[in-house]
């Protein structure tokens, strides 16, 4: 009987560790749309674009294909292919890119940053709007993650605007 008990209570439990994450935004990406240009190039098209092209492929170290991208490869892609702009391979070095701002100032484009532990390991993302980032997760892929998660909330370093304005 006890063994039944724990049984059903271990399945409860890891039914609810397969949810999907109630800090990931539902809503639709044409939600994300904005006139702001760069380049004669509508910044939200060519993000959201880009976002579809890789959304949900899977992280992996270094990779820059299907098989796997890692977070610096995916921005580097964006900016280059999307946005017709370089930034550098490795989020070490996009970290030093561009122009420090505060997180109040964030705007489409920018870069968001992440020390994500105790060695140091930095993690980079490209805001969208209304707190929300597109980035390469580790454990779920290219997805769209929001500041306000106590993860990212936690974990959060610095933003840099690496697109001049206009």
């Amino acid at each position: 009987m006890k063994t039944t008990i724990f049984f059903i209570i271990f399945i409860f439990l890891l039914t609810g560790c397969s949810t999907k994450n109630p800090y990931t935004p539902t809503k639709s990406l044409s939600s994300y749309k904005s006139n702001k240009i760069y380049k004669n190039i509508n910044i939200s098209d060519a993000l959201l674009s880009h976002y579809k092209q890789w959304e949900g492929v899977g992280y992996k170290y270094g990779g820059e294909n299907r098989n796997g991208i890692d977070c610096s490869f995916f921005v580097y892609d964006a900016f280059r292919k999307s946005l017709r702009e370089n930034v550098p391979r490795t989020t070490y070095f996009q970290s030093k890119s561009g122009q420090a701002i505060q997180k109040k100032d964030l705007s489409m484009g920018d870069l968001v940053f992440f020390i994500i532990n105790k060695k140091g390991s930095r993690h980079v993302g490209i805001y969208l709007k209304d707190g929300d980032f597109m980035h390469v997760s580790t454990s779920n892929g290219v997805m769209i993650s929001n500041l306000s998660n106590p993860y990212w909330k936690a974990h959060y370093w610095k933003a840099r605007r690496v697109l001049a304005s206009n």
